[in-house]
């Protein structure tokens, strides 16, 4: 058996009580810079993620194409494959193959060699000989699931998935993992009090990006950085009392170094950005909605912000 985001959604599914849905994905992109082949390029995105990318959405396209700024002018292989004789295109991760963003003209089922898709960085796919090299994207797979008293989190890496589950109602999470057997790690699932359960605080007071930085640092420790999924829940819960739309982190941009850093000098390694994030504008700072999606934001914005312990 090997996970898909289907099986992931499924599980999800149970644990939440609702029915299944592709569109609660959180796809995290990793674009690979090194030339390979289809089938390489497949082969490496298993063994170091979760596969080669899947896109179900305009959404996750956007996701994708903003995960990396490197130039691919000959294409990037994603996860996309015809093998069969019926000229069937199918994802290597078997997920269900609905939605399309195929070039003119594309693909090019009249090549017999064309088998494998690529994408160009105006997010447009095309066929090609998958016996050429190209860079490629992978996927680690990640879903999120509101519940009545909490919140779970599921995240696919090497073959395992991971699960975090946050209960609201106690301020506790549960981790566990399962293997592609459906058996339980060791140890098992255990509901544990999380040290990062009174590290982050949010305040509701309206503040400027910087007035939000210097309160944090006079009072607590810093404005929050994320740096895993894990912080990401524990933020992501606390920004759903807030009382504006959007609360303040401790992220910024630099015009000097063209990069988002946090300020607690922290690189941006995980991140959580929307479509059409983050862009590169010097008088911006990253915030979060309720849902848990980072944005940039002017800075004088007044905002409500969280701050960590």
């Amino acid at each position: 058996m090997q996970w898909t985001l289907n099986s992931i959604a499924a599980v999800s599914s149970l644990l939440s009580g609702q029915c299944s849905s592709i569109g609660g994905q959180l796809c995290d992109y990793h674009f690979i810079g090194e030339n390979m082949t289809w089938k390489a390029a497949k082969d490496y995105c298993r063994k170091n993620h979760t596969d080669l990318a899947t896109v179900s959405n305009q959404t996750d396209m956007q996701r994708l194409l903003n995960s990396t700024t490197e130039q691919y002018q000959g294409g990037a292989w994603i996860g996309l494959q015809n093998n069969t004789t019926n000229t069937v295109w199918s994802w290597s991760d078997g997920s269900n193959f609905s939605f399309r963003l195929w070039d003119k003209e594309e693909p090019d089922d009249d090549d017999s060699e064309k088998t494998c898709a690529m994408t160009t960085s105006d997010g447009k796919w095309s066929s090609d000989d998958c016996n050429k090299t190209k860079p490629f994207f992978c996927y680690n797979g990640e879903f999120s699931r509101s519940l009545s008293n909490g919140t779970v989190h599921l995240h696919l890496f090497n073959d395992l998935l991971y699960l975090l589950v946050y209960y609201k109602n106690y301020g506790r999470l549960a981790r566990g993992g399962v293997n592609q057997s459906g058996d339980w790690l060791t140890p098992p699932l255990i509901d544990s009090p999380s040290p990062l359960r009174d590290s982050v605080i949010l305040i509701k007071k309206n503040m400027t990006w910087v007035d939000a930085l210097y309160y944090c640092r006079d009072h607590y420790s810093d404005l929050v950085s994320i740096t895993n999924m894990e912080e990401q829940l524990w933020v992501q819960e606390r920004a759903k009392m807030a009382s504006t739309p959007y609360v303040w982190l401790g992220l910024r941009y630099t015009c000097t170094l063209d990069l988002w850093f946090w300020v607690t000098d922290e690189m941006v390694c995980y991140n959580n950005w929307g479509p059409g994030q983050p862009g590169d504008n010097c008088t911006t700072a990253g915030a979060m909605d309720r849902e848990g999606t980072w944005v940039k934001k002017d800075d004088h914005n007044q905002l409500n912000f969280i701050c960590s312990k």
